[in-house]
């Protein structure tokens, strides 16, 4: 699965197979993103979407198979992976300010270069007036706001979202994926963004790919050529949202 072929290559993932013991969850699966480039990923329940993430990121080994960045094998001591959890992920003792800094620091940023960025990103997304604030005196979005925040804030090379406003009501989900989109608009960072909810793959990515039941390959990529901000009642957002459906409906 190709990247645009108008922009430059930033990840390429080959042959990337796991298996656990005899389950076999990812079956040899390959696919280009171009560099700021945001894809969505979608698939039926079950079907290993997380497993994924997580050998992206190689929070878990991979059985076979390679993710390189910038032509290199990635590598969490040297690349910038960066994380946004379906779960709430701040921590409690920590100021929202502090939440968002806490993965500069644990990068190694220099302290002129966190100041100067932390209160660039916080301003951008709308967290200054509470940043003395801790995660239980804010709501639940600007919790979430505030990991979004914090993953964006180290300037990853790779930015993966599991998910992340699925506990979210609707309201709440819109407006925070438009939120997510300016972020990438401004930020030009390259996102993988995992949903079960196909609207919402369509409302925010340039590029869907449709994952298998298991063994897990990619089954179909579809391209969404639609301007932003995007409508949920545009015919040709209709006509894609109904095209993923069925080919996640049918085997």
């Amino acid at each position: 699965m190709g990247a645009s072929p108008d922009r430059r290559v930033k990840i390429q993932v080959k042959n990337l197979t796991k298996r656990f013991g005899d389950l076999l969850v990812l079956n040899n699966i390959s696919f280009d993103v171009a560099d700021g480039e945001f894809i969505s990923i979608v698939g039926p329940t079950g079907c290993g979407k997380t497993t994924f993430l997580n050998t992206l990121t190689k929070l878990i080994p991979a059985t076979e198979g390679s993710i390189l960045i910038d032509g290199k094998e990635a590598d969490p001591k040297t690349h910038n992976l960066a994380f946004v959890f379906q779960e709430p992920t701040c921590l409690p003792w920590r100021t929202v300010r502090d939440n968002v800094a806490f993965g500069m620091e644990v990068k190694g940023f220099p302290k002129d270069k966190l100041e100067e960025r932390l209160e660039y990103i916080l301003k951008l997304v709308g967290l200054s007036d509470c940043a003395n604030l801790y995660p239980n005196q804010i709501s639940a979005s600007m919790v979430q706001r505030v990991a979004v925040a914090r993953a964006f804030a180290v300037e990853p090379d790779l930015l993966l979202m599991d998910e992340p406003y699925g506990q979210l009501d609707v309201k709440l989900r819109y407006y925070l994926e438009d939120e997510l989109i300016r972020l990438w608009e401004t930020l030009k960072a390259t996102v993988i963004f995992v949903t079960h909810n196909i609207e919402e793959a369509v409302y925010v990515a340039e590029r869907i790919l449709v994952l298998s039941n298991k063994p897990t390959t990619i089954k179909a990529e579809v391209h969404v050529d639609l301007p932003r901000p995007r409508s949920l009642v545009d015919p040709k957002f209709i006509e894609i949202r109904k095209k993923v459906t069925e080919l996640i409906r049918w085997w």
